[in-house]
C-alpha cells in the first residue's frame, strides 16, 4: 500500500505540473480559453488510465509475494521434516553406542577378570615346577634368567662374529676403494726442495765487494745469520746452503740487496742489510700463512698465527716442502672425511695444521716433538679439541679417540707414501736399510734378512730347524713392532717371514 501510495502521490504531481504549465500557456494566449474544458477532460482521463495501471502493476506484486511466501513456507516445513528424521536417527544411534560402551565394559571386565585368573595360575604353576624342581621360586627364576641371558649373549656374540667376518672381508676392498677415490682427486706436483740455493749477481767484481777487506763482510753475514756461503766457479753466482730454510731466505734476500748497493760494502751495511732482510722476510712469512688459511678456508685473524703458518713454506722433512705436504694432508682428509661422513672441516684443519709444530721444532732451545708443538700451538690460537686432538695424534703420541684422528693419520701415510714424495740422501737410505736388516737378523733362527723396494718391504729367511710354522706369525709381529718402535722411516714397511724346507733323497 505505501508503494501504491507513492506511485500515486508521484503521478499526481507530475499531472498537476503538467496542467499547470498547460493552464499558463491558456491564460496567456487569449484566444484558446474554449479549449480549456476539453484538456481538463483530458487530462482526468489520462489520471484515471494512470491510476488503473498502478492499481494492475500493485495486484500483480502482491501475487508474487503471495506465491514467494507459500514457496518459503513449503521450504520451510521441508526442512523441519528432515531435521526431525535426522534427530530420530542420532537418537537411535545414541541408543546403539550406549549398547556398544556396555558391551565393551563387559568384555573388558571378563579380560580383566580372565587375565587375574591367568596370573594366578600361572604362580600355581611355577610354584609346582619349584616344589617338582626342588628349589624356591626365585631362585628358579633367576636360573631361568641367566639361561636366557646366557642363550641371548652366544646368538648375539654369533651375530657379532659373522658381521665382523663380512666387514672385514669388504674392508679392505672399500678402504682402497675409497683412498684410490681420494688420490684421483687429487693433483698436485712433487713437494721436493732442495737446502741449496744461487743468488745471480750482475757483475762477478761483485762477488768481491760482497766478501769485503779480508773477507769481513761475508763473516759478519754468517755470524748474523745460520747460513753457509759458497764462491764457486760458476759466473756470477753465489751457492746458499743452510739447515734452517728461514735463514736462507734472510741470507738470500740480503745478498740480493748486497748486489745492488753502488760503492762500498762494509759490516755495518751488511748488519743493516741483515736487519732489513729479516723485517721483509717476517712481512713475506705473513701473506704466506694469510694467503694459504685462505686456500684452505680456515678462519683465524691471529698476526702471529699466520706467521707460523708462513714458517712451514721455509721447512722440509725428507726433502718434503712442510707448507705443500700441510696442504696436500688438508685436502686428502677432507676428501676421506666427507667419503666417509666425518666432520670435514675438522678433517681438513687437522690435516693442514698436523705439522705446524715443525715450523718452530728447529729452534736450538726446544726439546720437544713436532707433533706436541702443534698441539701447543693449536691450543695457544684458540682451535678445537677436535681438530688439535686429529692434528697432533699423527704419530700415536696418544692413542687416537675420533674417526677425524685416524684419516688426519691415514692421508699422512698417503702423502708421505706416494713415489716422488720424499728424499734422502744415499748415506741416510744406507743406514736406514742397514738398521732394519739388522733388526731382523738378530732374533734367533733367522738366517738372512733382505730389505728390498726402497726399504718399504723386508723379507726374512729363517733356519726350518729352528723355527717352526707355527713361529712364523709371533716373529713376523715382533720384528714390525720392534721397526715401528725403533727406527724412523717414512710411510710403512712390509715384513715377510719366509720359511723354506728342502730334503734330497737318491734312489739307487
Amino acid at each position: 500500500m505505501n508503494i501504491l501510495l507513492i506511485t500515486s502521490g508521484i503521478a499526481i504531481g507530475l499531472i498537476s505540473s503538467w496542467v499547470f504549465l498547460k493552464g499558463k500557456n491558456l491564460l496567456d494566449v487569449d484566444g484558446r480559453k474554449k479549449n480549456a474544458a476539453e484538456i481538463l477532460k483530458k487530462s482526468e482521463e489520462e489520471v484515471k488510465k494512470i491510476t488503473g495501471d498502478l492499481k494492475e502493476y500493485v495486484q500483480k506484486r502482491k501475487e508474487s509475494f503471495q506465491h514467494e511466501f507459500e514457496q518459503k513456507e513449503a521450504r520451510l516445513k521441508k526442512t523441519e521434516e528432515t531435521l526431525s528424521i535426522k534427530e530420530e536417527y542420532l537418537k537411535k544411534k545414541e541408543e546403539k553406542n550406549k549398547e556398544i560402551n556396555l558391551a565393551i565394559a563387559t568384555a573388558n571386565e571378563e579380560i580383566h577378570t580372565s587375565g587375574e585368573r591367568n596370573k594366578q595360575i600361572k604362580k600355581e604353576i611355577v610354584q609346582k615346577l619349584a616344589d617338582r624342581a626342588g628349589r624356591d621360586v626365585d631362585s628358579l627364576k633367576r636360573g631361568l634368567l641367566d639361561e636366557y641371558a646366557s642363550t641371548l649373549t652366544e646368538n648375539n656374540r654369533e651375530k657379532l662374529a659373522k658381521i665382523e667376518d663380512r666387514l672385514r672381508e669388504n674392508a679392505l676392498k672399500e678402504a682402497k676403494k675409497i683412498i684410490i677415490t681420494a688420490i684421483q682427486r687429487i693433483s698436485s706436483p712433487t713437494s721436493v726442495e732442495f737446502r741449496a740455493v744461487n743468488v745471480v749477481v750482475p757483475h762477478d767484481h761483485v762477488k768481491g765487494k760482497i766478501l769485503g777487506r779480508n773477507n769481513e763482510n761475508i763473516m759478519e753475514l754468517e755470524r748474523l745469520v745460520d747460513v753457509d756461503i759458497v764462491f764457486n766457479d760458476l759466473p756470477n753466482t753465489i751457492s746458499l746452503s743452510a739447515f734452517m730454510l728461514v735463514e736462507r731466505r734472510v741470507a738470500q734476500k740480503t745478498l740480493e740487496k748486497l748486489a745492488g748497493i753502488r760503492g762500498d760494502i762494509t759490516p755495518k751495511t751488511v748488519r743493516a742489510t741483515v736487519a732489513d732482510a729479516r723485517k721483509e722476510t717476517d712481512d713475506e712469512l705473513y701473506e704466506i700463512g694469510k694467503k694459504a688459511l685462505q686456500i684452505m678456508g680456515i678462519k683465524n685473524d691471529n698476526k702471529e698465527f699466520m706467521r707460523v703458518v708462513g714458517r712451514l713454506q721455509y721447512r722440509t722433512s725428507y726433502g718434503q716442502n712442510i707448507m705443500k705436504h700441510s696442504m696436500e694432508i688438508g685436502w686428502i682428509s677432507a676428501i676421506l672425511g666427507s667419503e666417509l661422513g666425518l666432520n670435514i672441516q675438522t678433517c681438513k684443519v687437522g690435516g693442514f695444521l698436523h705439522d705446524l709444530g715443525k715450523a718452530i721444532d728447529q729452534d736450538p732451545n726446544n726439546d720437544k716433538p713436532h707433533d706436541v708443538l702443534s698441539r701447543e700451538l693449536m691450543e695457544k690460537f684458540g682451535f678445537s679439541w677436535e681438530e688439535t686432538h686429529a692434528a697432533w695424534t699423527h704419530h700415536d703420541a696418544i692413542p687416537q679417540e675420533t674417526a677425524e684422528a685416524f684419516i688426519v693419520k691415514a692421508a699422512d701415510a698417503i702423502s708421505a707414501g706416494r713415489p716422488g714424495a720424499r728424499q734422502e740422501s744415499l748415506q741416510k737410505y744406507l743406514e736406514r736399510v742397514r738398521a732394519l736388516q739388522g733388526t731382523a737378523e738378530s732374533y734367533p733362527g733367522v738366517r738372512k734378512a733382505y730389505a728390498i723396494s726402497a726399504g718399504r718391504e723386508l723379507r726374512v729367511e729363517v733356519e726350518p730347524e729352528q723355527v717352526t710354522d707355527e713361529n712364523i706369525y709371533p716373529l713376523a709381529k715382533t720384528i714390525a713392532a720392534r721397526i715401528q718402535k725403533e727406527l724412523t722411516y717414512p710411510g710403512q714397511i712390509k715384513v715377510n717371514v719366509i720359511r723354506r724346507t728342502k730334503h734330497t733323497e737318491l734312489a739307487r
